[in-house]
Parts: C-alpha cells; structure tokens; sequence
C-alpha cells in the first residue's frame, strides 16, 4: 500500500455506493496531457506547471503512476518512494489548481510498470466483485489526494502474441504455465479487453459520486488486442468505446534501441514506406484501428513523447539507407532518465539501457541549435519525408526523436482528423519551442 493514510482513505471512502448515469460525452474542447514523474525530478516538475499555467497550455496535469498490487492496493515499488509519491502528490494537485481549466489526474500503470501491473490488472478485472472493489480502491485514493481524473494504462492488452499462446489461453490445462505475454511473467486473459471495458463502465458509475471525474485510458501503435491475438473485435472494444471519456494513442516508440536490429521511425505518420522495412503502424494506421474498433476521433487524443532514443550503428552510418540502418539489438546508455539498467524487472530478468535522452538534453547537448529543427557541427541532421521523422547521426550513432517541424505536422494531421486533442509524456522533457510548434495548430484555431 502507498501508506497508512492511503489505507486510512481507501477503508473510508470505498464504503461509496453505486449509482446508475449515462456515458458522459467527452467535452467540445480539446485536451491537452501533460504525464509528469515523481521523485527526483520533481522540483523542475513543480516549475512547469506553474510557467504551463500561466500560458494555458495544458487542461489536464497527470501524476505518473503507481501499479496495482495485492489486497487492491497501489505501489511505487518501495516504502520510501510511496512516502514521497504521497507528499508529492499532495503539493501536485495544489499546484495543478494554479491552472485555469486544469485538472490533476492520477495515473495507474505505465511505461516502465507494464511488466507489474498486467500480473493485477487482469486478475483484478475478470470478475464482477473484484472489479468492482478495485474500481472502489481506486477512485478513493485519486479522489483523497484531490485528483480530478484517472488514466489507467494496461498496456498487456495491447501487446500480440504468437498463435500457440492463444492456444494456451483458452486452453490452460495445455500449458505448464499461465499464458504469460511482455517480458514474460504477465498473466492474460482472452477477456481482458472486454473486462477493460466492464472497468469503464464500472467507473462511470462513480461520477454521480465524483462529480466530473474523467476516465483516461492509453493505447500504443497497436492499439488493443483481443482473443484472437490479433487486433480487438469492435464487440470487444464496444464497452470501451462507449465509456471512457478519451484515449491517448501513445503513437511513440515504434522502433526501440534495446529490441531490433535496425533503427527506424520513432513516430511515423504512416507505415506506408517501402523503403523502411518492419515498419508496423504509424500514426494514419493507428486511427484506422482504433475506428475499426468503434473508438468515435473526438475521444482520441495524440499522443507525443519528450525523449528520443539512441541507436548504436556497428557499420557505420550508410548514407543510401537513410533512416534504415543495421543497429546493435542492445541500446547504448541514454540521459538522465535511461536509469533502469541493472535493475531487475518483475520476472527477475536484468534491464538494459534504453537509449533515452530529453529532447531537452539534446538541446543541452549542443546536437541541435535553439530553434530544435537546425543540425549543429556535431551530429548531422537527417529527415525522413515518409516517416515525418528527423534524425540526428554520425559514423557511430543515430538519435531519432520528433522536433517542432515533425512536431507541427502530426499535430496538424490531428487536429484536421477530429481528434480530440494532444498529449505531452512526459512534459518535462519538452523544450517551449517543441511544445508550441504542437500547440499552435490548435491555439490558432482558437480550440485551447
């Protein structure tokens, strides 16, 4: 648990009964995310918020998340970091009031939790009472730190797997072990995306009880995956579609530094490029997806990414391949953030690096000028005009990220599509010069 006044506030307030509304349809305006992380870097994170407030960017401010553990409790991962997570948090929504318009979100799940909280998540879920309770659990603690929304990501149901393991799924008894999927330990279920949904209409039922309180849940560029192991069907999403207040297509991290042997796009446009191989979805991919699984364009919310990521080149950089070069399958060390290496992941496994470096550490390095777009004398700029994809190089490495003209460009494709907006993970990681190039699609037009 996170401590004992959060079991003091989640035995007090999951006592809430239920009440029966209808969805509630996302707002005219669009929303703008910003995911920030506790600990260290929280000073900075305070600073933002206060220079993002008094420029209006952001309506809704996330506090980076916590996983699902036993008893329907919440960690991040020590007593010492629940302990600061619970003061930070409270100095975080205090802050996010600062904003007009804004509201604080607590998040659940994420990036570097996906291989713990799948092992809850799907368990948590599968039945009626279980479910129920852990919707309990979990809007009392975001509702007893003031927290105004909560988004979940489950990023299991997200993730393919190979034939046999659906074999596995539906028939258990087959398998010496659970059906396992991500880096190998997480338990699946074939009802885990229609359980997402049960999820969310379970939660609806709370907003009676907390007021506008909004449901956010995150997708990668796969979208959601269902029984099959393939793509969801619309009536496993259906549940989905109809009750959460957004989605925020994570449509990031295509190509990583520690998983293939070759670089590509960190976040294309399309997978329409024959000159890229192994390209999966891109971002025109992604909604087509997501509208094949019933998920209306004014609830999806694009989704960008405060980093890059480093790609070590063992031959050297070919000039005739472009973005598309032969890379080392492990990443080369990263920034600041890139501090998971060593550590062991929840099946026991050591972590590697991942190549992550800030785009404002890439400014701060000097690899490129103020403006974000212009190459300096140490790396050389590359732009790939399939992709939407700037990439910085030399004879040793490539560093793919997006820069405020890539930035721009998307965001444009956004806005002209419906979306209902834009989101910024994690914001600390924004240079002002990406961050308005995005933005100003939108501004513009008088929609933020």
């Amino acid at each position: 648990m996170l401590s004992s006044t959060v079991a003091i506030i989640l035995t007090t307030i999951a006592l809430l009964s239920f009440t029966t509304s209808e969805p509630v349809p996302p707002g005219p305006n669009p929303s703008t995310i910003s995911g920030l992380q506790p600990g260290t870097t929280f000073k900075r994170t305070l600073e933002l918020i206060l220079s993002d407030c008094t420029s209006d960017n952001y309506t809704h401010m996330v506090f980076d998340g916590a996983w699902p553990i036993d008893q329907f409790q919440f960690t991040y991962g020590s007593d010492q970091a629940n302990q600061q997570a619970v003061q930070i948090m409270q100095q975080f929504v205090q802050y996010a009031k600062y904003c007009q318009q804004c509201k604080a979100s607590f998040r659940v799940g994420g990036r570097t939790r996906v291989e713990v909280s799948s092992q809850f998540f799907s368990y948590y879920l599968k039945g009626s009472k279980s479910r129920n309770m852990f919707v309990k659990n979990l809007v009392a603690l975001a509702t007893g730190y003031g927290f105004e929304g909560v988004v979940v990501s489950w990023q299991c149901t997200q993730i393919p797997f190979p034939l046999l393991q659906v074999v596995y799924l539906y028939f258990p008894l087959l398998n010496p072990l659970e059906p396992r999927v991500g880096v190998g330990c997480n338990t699946r279920s074939p009802e885990d995306v229609l359980n997402f949904g049960y999820f969310a209409q379970v939660s609806l039922e709370f907003k009676n009880v907390w007021n506008n309180g909004r449901l956010i849940v995150r997708s990668t560029l796969n979208g959601f995956i269902g029984a099959s192991g393939n793509y969801a069907t619309s009536q496993e999403t259906s549940l989905l579609a109809q009750y959460v207040d957004y989605i925020d297509l994570m449509a990031y991290d295509g190509y990583t530094g520690n998983k293939g042997y070759k670089t590509g796009p960190f976040s294309a446009l399309t997978a329409q490029c024959p000159t890229i191989p192994y390209l999966s979805n891109g971002i025109m991919e992604l909604l087509q997806i997501m509208q094949s699984q019933g998920f209306p364009n004014n609830k999806l919310i694009l989704g960008f990414t405060g980093y890059g990521r480093l790609f070590y080149l063992p031959q050297g950089f070919n000039t005739n391949a472009g973005i598309s070069q032969v890379a080392y399958g492990a990443a080369p060390p990263g920034g600041m953030t890139d501090n998971l290496n060593g550590t062991l992941n929840a099946c026991g496994q050591s972590r590697g690096f991942e190549g992550i470096y800030l785009l404002n550490e890439i400014l701060q390095n000097g690899w490129l000028a103020s403006d974000g777009v212009s190459s300096t004398n140490v790396l050389t700029r590359g732009w790939d005009e399939c992709a939407i994809q700037p990439y910085l190089y030399n004879q040793q490495y490539m560093l793919v990220y997006d820069d405020p003209k890539s930035l721009q460009i998307k965001s444009k494709y956004a806005r002209g599509s419906g979306l209902a907006g834009l989101s910024f993970y994690d914001s600390m990681g924004f240079p002002n010069v990406f961050l308005q190039a995005a933005l100003s699609v939108w501004v513009n037009s008088g929609s933020v």
